[in-house]
């Protein structure tokens, strides 16, 4: 068997093996990442307040060596990073949760084993974390900000996600807090004129899971409560600046000069990742990114006043709906049972409106005027939004390198593969990576000389699957702002017949179903187990 051609061209790092000399820093009795404020001041002597980076041979920026036990290591500093949010803007636990502030208590047993240090608490962290977990190590969770972010609006998780959430067993509380249970996703032109409809309600049969889509800060609310009952530490108000790359024992330094050391660093702080610079050469700043020529107008509010609208109160029966215009569509989501609607808007941008800031919110006036002589349903329910976020749409593709060059830090989710949202699985690869991350580690024996091999395997697995999720996110925008052709054709395909059935699907007009639908039948934990082996011989002939 040619195990080597299963090899893809960019699994060209060695594995790094493991040193025989004994870390005699690291005290066996000691369940979770080491702690030492000391070992911060001999790493780096620097103000309170700066941020550091390294990239090599590139000024200002320095590279700084310093010995780290019984093996070298680089300290890379981080810059500030001006998308993420500072710590005193935060979101109650009790409000997303609804059983008081589940992070509080922390006396549950934890175990000795592998030290797993994650960065961030967004989906693809304390997925991580509940993954890792699960798997018997001991896991550490660094989150900059105070609490649970009231940022963002709603998520939609597909089946391929759906089913390790329930295998987790903490799908039935997502789907029970989620929005859209009515069963149907309903297709529009942009005068309201439905052109097609599809059953989502039937996920389970058809795919062996369902589709959970609800609010943000409710689903990461249930993964923060999962992660804590599994013994995580989850530690807020607690920013990493610095990380100590060391192929042996990698670390972490928050703000103030705590350190923490670990066997495997997992990087889960998002689109914005200020780590990105780990990956140097390759890794590319935020002002390089390339839009798209795409932006989206986004936004989530409670119901009151929707509910007494009867112009538009049907919305929030449950179901999902799109609106199809000329090079744009628009998507209004229920949350909370009901109690709350998401909308997003993706229209045609020169950049010059938009913003890379996730906090560039702008009055809602602006936007209803570029929807003018759209469905007045859906004008009528956007009337009730105060504002919107406006995001810039940059073309993504996942980094060259997702492991740092000491081989023990790794990228997950959007720090290191970010989708286009008409991907809708942006948070559905980022619990693949978590789920995929873990089982390699234990795969490898969740030991410390494990890591590195578990790393590059993980990656190897994971590339493929998430160019796939990434180049249909992009087919499916083009679709459906392809399907309403220029005024002057369109009005003539409006004379030859007004019967609907014109727009059924068929050799003239594919089914306007999200792409990602054929992405639901794929089992990220069965996938990993069945191929790990196969993928980790190519890398490492002697495993």
């Amino acid at each position: 068997m040619q195990l080597l051609n299963l090899c893809p061209p960019f699994m060209r790092r060695g594995v790094k093996k493991k040193s025989s000399t004994p870390k005699s820093h690291r005290t066996p009795a000691q369940p979770t990442a080491t702690s030492s404020t000391s070992d911060a001041a001999s790493l780096v002597n620097s103000p309170r307040d700066s941020h550091e980076r390294l990239v090599k041979g590139k000024p200002p920026h320095q590279e700084t060596r310093v010995k780290s036990g019984t093996s070298g290591g680089k300290l890379v500093r981080l810059p500030p990073s001006e998308y993420t949010e500072p710590p005193s803007q935060v979101f109650p636990c009790a409000e997303s949760l609804g059983a008081g502030d589940t992070f509080a208590f922390d006396d549950l047993a934890r175990n000795e084993n592998l030290r797993v240090v994650i960065v961030g608490t967004g989906f693809a962290g304390l997925a991580a974390a509940i993954a890792c977990a699960r798997q018997g190590f001991s896991v550490t969770v660094c989150e900059r900000s105070a609490g649970i972010s009231p940022h963002g609006d709603s998520i939609l998780f597909g089946a391929n996600a759906g089913r390790i959430f329930y295998r987790w067993g903490i799908g039935g509380d997502l789907y029970r807090r989620g929005g859209s249970r009515g069963g149907w996703w309903i297709f529009q032109d942009e005068k309201g004129k439905m052109v097609e409809q599809v059953q989502i309600g039937d996920m389970i049969d058809q795919h062996g899971a369902p589709i959970l889509q609800g609010r943000r800060s409710t689903f990461l609310g249930s993964l923060g409560t999962e992660a804590r009952l599994l013994g995580v530490t989850i530690r807020l108000a607690s920013e990493v600046v610095k990380y100590w790359d060391s192929n042996e024992e990698p670390a972490v330094v928050l703000r103030g000069g705590e350190t923490l050391r670990a066997d495997v660093v997992i990087v889960a702080d998002g689109v914005h990742s200020p780590a990105r610079w780990l990956l140097t050469p390759h890794a590319r700043k935020a002002a390089e990114k390339i839009p798209s020529g795409y932006s989206v107008h986004r936004s989530a509010i409670s119901a009151e006043k929707l509910k007494a609208d009867s112009r538009c109160s049907h919305l929030l029966d449950g179901t999902i709906r799109t609106w199809l215009g000329p090079d744009a569509h628009a998507c209004t989501y229920p949350l909370d049972n009901g109690n709350g609607l998401a909308f997003t808007y993706t229209h045609r941008d020169d950049g010059s409106l938009a913003s890379l800031d996730w906090r560039d919110k702008k009055p809602i006036a602006g936007m209803l005027k570029e929807l003018q002589g759209w469905d007045p349903v859906l004008l009528a329910a956007l009337s009730h939004f105060p504002s919107s976020l406006h995001w810039t749409i940059v073309d993504e593709k996942p980094e060259e390198e997702w492991i740092s060059a000491g081989g023990r830090i790794c990228f997950v989710g959007d720090s290191v593969h970010p989708m286009m949202p008409t991907a809708f699985q942006g948070g559905s690869q980022a619990i693949e990576d978590a789920a995929a991350i873990a089982l390699c580690l234990a795969l490898t024996g969740g030991r410390p000389d494990g890591v590195p091999l578990a790393l590059e395997t993980y990656e190897a697995l994971r590339r493929p699957r998430i160019k796939e999720a990434q180049a249909l996110g992009k087919l499916q925008q083009d679709l459906w702002h392809q399907y309403l052709p220029p005024p002057a054709a369109r009005r003539r395909r409006l004379s030859r017949s007004s019967d609907s059935s014109t727009n059924a699907p068929g050799p003239s007009r594919p089914s306007l179903c999200p792409l990602t639908f054929a992405l639901y039948d794929y089992d990220v934990e069965n996938y990993v187990l069945e191929h790990f082996e196969t993928f980790a011989r190519a890398i490492d002939p002697d495993f």
